[in-house]
């Protein structure tokens, strides 16, 4: 069960960010968003779907806004095209990972400037 509920993120991962990156051409959303991951729950009911935009705060608050707007009409675009018997619920969680391994690099280089100075 294990195996199959990880087949499946990645199914969902693939096919989210095709239907993502569709909607954005059309222009439904402003900034860069990309699905970073997904994770389903062990009885295929529910997913967790991660994702960063890139852009500004206006451009994050919009997707979030969007994302949680076209969450049923994701699904059903799952539908059409992938044949599983259930497509679980969709909850969409922004990912801060990029911001915050921004703020690290910082620091490491406010680190390493004060290791030279220092020398």
């Amino acid at each position: 069960m294990i195996e199959r509920v990880k087949r499946l993120e990645t199914l969902f991962l693939e096919e989210i960010n095709t239907i993502i990156s569709r909607m954005t051409a059309n222009k439904n959303f402003s900034g860069f968003i990309t699905i970073t991951g997904v994770k389903v729950a062990k009885d295929l009911s529910s997913a967790r779907v991660y994702y960063s935009v890139f852009g500004s705060d206006g451009d994050k608050k919009n997707a979030a806004l969007k994302l949680s707007m076209l969450r049923g009409e994701i699904g059903a675009l799952l539908r059409k095209r992938l044949h599983i018997k259930r497509i679980p619920s969709f909850s969409f969680m922004p990912d801060d990972t990029p911001e915050m391994a921004s703020r690290v690099e910082k620091i490491f280089a406010k680190i390493g400037k004060s290791n030279e100075s220092s020398k």
